[in-house]
């Protein structure tokens, strides 16, 4: 949800200041492959995924598929896929109850350790922290 309110702000700042939108071919292909990357992606992130599916889904190389996450969105494909398996997480952590083993499977990690180092990484936080800290706040709000 960040992220996409993040590119939603850049996207109004660059109109308001009169980014023009011409249109150029090689550019509309290459953000449409990007597009259908990401899609993908947003589809299919509680499966394992490997470069090779993301590099598919967009018909480009796995070195080609780098490029274009390095260069647009400033990232490594598979660094994406786990910021947002951890966006999505956040979502579950507020949402549910269930233990962080279970949403850490259901969005796609194979190990809890690994999801807790990986949400730590990104929210300099631990899942059970981070839902405490949710939780606090929510009450605090209803008081």
């Amino acid at each position: 949800m960040n992220v996409a309110s993040a590119v939603l702000n850049m996207w109004k700042l660059l109109i308001m200041n009169g980014y023009s939108l011409e249109h150029d071919p090689s550019e509309m292909s290459r953000n449409n492959r990007m597009k259908d990357m990401l899609q993908w992606i947003h589809l299919n992130y509680a499966d394992p995924i490997k470069l090779e599916d993301i590099a598919k889904s967009g018909q480009l190389s796995r070195s080609e598929t780098c490029r274009y996450f390095k260069q647009i969105l400033k990232t490594t494909p598979m660094q994406y896929v786990i910021e947002y398996r951890i966006q999505r997480s956040i979502e579950l952590l507020q949402l549910s109850e269930r233990s962080i083993t279970e949403i850490a499977y259901e969005v796609g990690f194979n190990s809890t350790s690994y999801y807790i180092n990986q949400f730590r990484k990104t929210m300099n936080s631990t899942p059970l922290r981070f839902r405490r800290e949710l939780n606090k706040r929510e009450k605090e709000h209803n008081s």
